[in-house]
């Protein structure tokens, strides 16, 4: 893909807050967003990740409802924690992210010092420079105030200055053989999960580098600059077309970072067909039609009155139905903008309740490759194992004083959950960790209607919350949810 020795001219986008509007400071707690455009011979490539390895969700079509439970309640027009909590809760592959979230990564010091991972796919990071820092809660609180800007500004005059900010590049590579083994105790489709280290060794790549700032900043306010990619050693195309086939895989980012992945692939990559990348293709084909028409298809006249409206549309899921430009209802009035959650979870039809309608899901099925073959949606999926690399991170990654950090900053929001969000909030982390729990259970100034004996009991079928059994996987001898290669 890239020839050997010259440099690659580069244009990286930085998006200081993934899931929270553009009012936040640059400094709140959320993901931190990248996107970058290589300009190689062969064409542009786009690549986009985070500040951490891993995402919330796995499913696509759940992607939506995981923004909205991080972003302002439309009714409040306040932070909702309660939203935030509820949606983890009831969604037990977001665990790892969640608590990603909840940690000190959540809280940068600015984007000079921040790792930046492509969906496990690339790693872009200063390690052995000047490493990543991060802010405490407190820390980031007094920032935000004092200067909301602060990430912008620091790489901003940092370049300005004419200095530069490095990044190294890397891949993880797995062979086909190594899918078909059986030998693969996680997923390596699912990003919800990581690839081992110890197991997929960083290869190193080149060196990324962000030495200017773009011309005209007011209408580039998350452009961080062009940049460069120094090689480190010879990367025919060939070499290029065996790694990047094997691992290039878009996620449901992409959408949300609104890098079309239909655009920016070379022919030397082979794009893979996940239901990740495949998602977002499909929404971007209804983009034209949703312009239109707004985001509410069937105009209300086909429905009759608002009350008839709320019937139909709110008796199936209906925060996929939220707001648009035709919507004359009381939308979704006092419900969860979101789904799975704590109040209408598999209650359809009664009272208005969202969910989904079993008839119209994706049936299991059989596909005829030797690394494909499944009969379920993922390896993890309803396991006890999808809690086995958050769990790893928690007690052997995260030192003392960062569990305790954990343990401090996700008390401080929990405390505003309902009682129920907190209970079912605490019933993931017992699955995970016991300790993870009681720790956070104990800081928590009141429980409302439960108990550390309840939350253990819970804790036992925590793996199977939401959950259809038709899709678990089947087991010893299925395979991975991806794509032939």
């Amino acid at each position: 893909m890239f020839p050997s020795g010259p440099r690659l001219r580069c244009f990286s986008r930085e998006r200081r807050r993934l899931l929270i509007l553009r009012e936040f400071p640059d400094s709140a707690r959320n993901p931190r967003g990248f996107a970058t455009k290589f300009y190689t011979e062969e064409g542009n490539y786009d690549l986009v990740g985070l500040n951490w390895p891993v995402f919330f969700v796995r499913d696509p079509f759940m992607g939506p409802d995981n923004i909205r439970s991080q972003q302002r309640n439309p009714k409040s027009g306040l932070i909702d924690y309660n939203a935030w909590f509820d949606f983890l809760a009831n969604v037990p592959e977001s665990q790892h992210a969640g608590l990603m979230l909840l940690s000190d990564h959540a809280t940068p010091v600015g984007w000079r010092f921040m790792s930046g991972y492509g969906c496990h796919t690339f790693r872009w990071t200063n390690k052995d420079r000047k490493g990543t820092k991060e802010f405490t809660h407190e820390q980031s609180i007094v920032m935000c105030g004092e200067d909301p800007d602060f990430a912008k500004r620091d790489l901003w005059q940092h370049i300005e200055q004419g200095g530069d900010a490095r990044w190294t590049m890397f891949v993880q590579v797995i062979t086909p053989e190594d899918l078909a083994s059986g030998k693969l105790d996680f997923d390596p489709f699912d990003v919800t999960k990581v690839w081992p280290r110890n197991k997929f060794p960083m290869h190193e790549v080149g060196e990324l580098v962000l030495n200017r700032n773009p011309e005209v900043g007011i209408s580039c306010t998350f452009d961080s600059g062009n940049t460069w990619l120094m090689l480190k050693k010879r990367t025919t195309t060939e070499m290029w077309s065996k790694l990047l086939s094997l691992l290039v895989r878009s996620f449901l980012e992409l959408n949300f970072l609104r890098i079309p992945c239909s655009n920016g692939v070379l022919s030397s990559i082979a794009m893979l067909s996940t239901i990740v990348l495949e998602a977002p293709i499909f929404t971007r084909s209804l983009s034209t039609v949703r312009s239109w028409l707004g985001k509410q298809l069937v105009p209300s006249s086909v429905l009759g009155n608002s009350t008839q409206l709320d019937r139909v549309i709110f008796s199936f899921h209906s925060p996929d139905n939220y707001a648009g430009n035709m919507r004359i209802d009381g939308n979704v009035a006092s419900k969860p903008t979101y789904f799975p959650n704590s109040y209408h979870n598999n209650k359809p039809t009664t009272a208005g309740a969202p969910g989904f309608l079993p008839q119209a899901e994706e049936v299991p099925m059989q596909v005829a490759s030797n690394i494909l073959s499944r009969k379920g949606y993922y390896l993890h999926e309803g396991s006890l194992s999808e809690y086995n690399q958050v769990r790893e991170l928690y007690t052997r990654v995260l030192t003392p004083p960062k569990r305790e950090e954990l343990h401090s900053n996700t008390a401080r929001l929990l405390k505003h959950a309902d009682g129920i969000v907190q209970k079912n909030y605490l019933i993931q982390l017992y699955a995970i960790e016991p300790g993870y729990a009681k720790a956070i259970y104990d800081l928590l100034p009141e429980h409302s209607g439960y108990t550390l004996e309840e939350i253990a009991e819970g804790a036992k079928s925590a793996h199977l919350v939401g959950k259809n059994p038709q899709f678990f996987s089947a087991g010893k001898g299925a395979s991975f949810m991806g794509m032939p290669l």
